[in-house]
């Protein structure tokens, strides 16, 4: 634990136990056990369980970081912003749909922030989609946030589907088709 706080290390183990056993399955006890801290501790840097999740896209596109040298080594913009949303779907639908879920039940009670805009992740696709669009690549010639903005509230339309039918829904397909539409993407870069 020396690079990361106590808290961090608390919610990295708790999410190593979500993938492996659900979160249904895993308890403040269970995560206790694992962190080897007691259930003090664990109050002490988390309200619950639930308080684990709701930050959980910060994490998620925090990470994007490490698919920037995948992103820059693509050839076309178009390509450099798929890796953005696809690693998002990669990252998010390894929890699984009941972890998702409950982030969205969490957040339909009280707004906890889960799905604001990162500001991170949000420069780095603008940027991406403005190269897009001075190449030619994305035809739509909207403003570049603007966008973004509804390329982001797709994929959430996206992912509560993917709950809905507890996984049974080809996320990545279908938010690679909407985002083509979006973004009027030339018809060589579309897949078939």
């Amino acid at each position: 634990m020396s690079n990361i706080t106590t808290k961090d290390f608390i919610i990295e183990t708790a999410n190593q136990l979500f993938l492996e056993k659900g979160y249904q399955n895993v308890t403040v006890v269970d995560i206790c056990e694992a962190c080897k801290i007691s259930k003090t501790t664990f109050y002490y840097h988390l309200k619950s369980k639930e308080d684990i999740i709701l930050h959980f896209y910060d994490s998620v596109t925090h990470n994007i970081s490490l698919y920037l040298l995948t992103i820059l080594t693509k050839d076309n913009y178009w390509d450099q912003l798929l890796i953005c949303f696809e690693s998002l779907v990669k990252e998010a639908s390894k929890f699984g749909t009941d972890f998702l879920s409950q982030m969205m039940i969490s957040n339909l009670k009280e707004d906890y922030g889960s799905y604001d805009l990162r500001s991170e992740l949000t420069d780095i696709a603008v940027m991406i989609i403005k190269k897009g669009q001075a190449s030619g690549q994305i035809r739509n010639k909207n403003d570049a946030l603007e966008l973004y903005k509804a390329s982001a509230y797709t994929f959430l339309g996206h992912e509560v589907t993917w709950c809905i039918k507890k996984g049974k829904f080809d996320w990545s397909k279908e938010i690679r088709t909407a985002l083509e539409n979006i973004y009027d993407v030339i018809p060589e870069l579309r897949k078939q």
